[in-house]
């Protein structure tokens, strides 16, 4: 980033701006306007604008290189990753949990399994990818918070008519 001065015959403004590359072609983008050296002589307090001006975008260069450094990563062709190990978590159900939580809908669920994270997991799951409940349960183990059940214990309780589908 670099400062530029426009002057008229009046006055003389002060402006921070900034190389970029635009479909093949090289221009001066306006990033900021500071306003004119009269303005920011009276903000200042005397202080000198163009000095205080160079420390500004001095400051803002140094702001932008944070932002925009290069992270490298190294992955090594060696290394082996194990198998049926869990790399990727799905987060899209978190704003509905928030919304199921807020409903009450896990407090009226008092049964002697928990039916909450069954009926949580059947919730979140049909409303962000509908499928079976099988699927759905296969899908929910990809959630941050794994299901708090195991298959056999909810095909039992659907024999045994506990819980409704």
């Amino acid at each position: 980033m670099t400062l530029t001065k426009s002057q008229s015959k009046n006055s003389t403004s002060l402006y921070v701006t900034k190389s970029v590359r635009e479909n093949g072609r090289k221009r001066s983008k306006v990033i900021e306007k500071l306003g004119t050296v009269a303005e920011l002589k009276e903000k200042l307090g005397g202080r000198d604008p163009i000095e205080w001006a160079q420390e500004y975008v001095k400051e803002l260069t140094r702001l932008d290189k944070e932002k925009s450094r290069e992270v490298i990563v190294k992955y090594s062709p060696i290394k082996l990753i194990q198998k049926n190990e869990q790399r990727l978590y799905s987060g899209g159900y978190l704003f509905l949990q928030r919304i199921y939580h807020d409903l009450g809908i896990d407090k009226i669920c008092k049964f002697d399994f928990d039916i909450d994270s069954i009926l949580s997991r059947l919730v979140y799951g049909r409303i962000i990818f509908p499928a079976s409940k099988l699927a759905t349960y296969e899908l929910s183990k990809k959630f941050f918070e794994q299901p708090r059940f195991e298959i056999p214990i909810l095909i039992s309780s659907i024999y045994t008519g506990r819980l409704r589908s």
